[in-house]
């Protein structure tokens, strides 16, 4: 499923909600993303017609197993690219961060994988013969990403 970068945002932010603080609300998703709550709401409508979101009216909304499926999809490619470009090539933290949001949209799930095998090969993260696989569930549970997440996160 190809998505747009604002639809990979919102699946993001409320995969992200939801781990922080439990729950995801049209409020807090409008908050975090600094939109307005008529456009996170149209915005929300357009990811429950893809099937990836639940929302009833005014509860809580919350990703459907193919959303999470996705949102955990884009939370690891982005920390794959992150990490590439922190710890491989010595960019800032917050420039990294913000540049990784558009490479990892343009990048190839074959490419992903490939750059995430280098980048933890690189790193010592992971043996050489991990066969990393950005569809594979498995992958970004194996701890790789949050070893990853770790690394980034000493650079502040």
């Amino acid at each position: 499923m190809k998505l747009t970068n604002v639809q990979e945002e919102y699946l993001k932010t409320i995969y992200l909600l939801q781990l922080d603080e439990g729950k995801s609300k049209l409020t807090d998703i409008a908050e975090k993303l600094n939109k307005s709550k008529a456009s996170v709401n149209s915005a929300i409508n357009n990811l429950v017609e893809l099937g990836l979101v639940d929302n009833e009216k005014y509860g809580p909304i919350t990703l459907t197993g193919q959303g999470k499926l996705e949102a955990k999809k884009i939370v690891a490619a982005n920390d794959i690219v992150s990490l590439f470009l922190v710890d491989v090539l010595g960019i800032d933290k917050e420039k990294a961060s913000e540049e990784a949001q558009g490479i990892k949209t343009i990048l190839s799930d074959e490419s992903l994988n490939k750059l995430a095998r280098y980048t933890y090969k690189e790193l010592g993260l992971t043996p050489k013969e991990c066969g990393y696989n950005i569809n594979n569930e498995k992958c970004f549970q194996c701890g790789v990403s949050l070893k990853a997440k770790k690394i980034i996160d000493k650079k502040d």
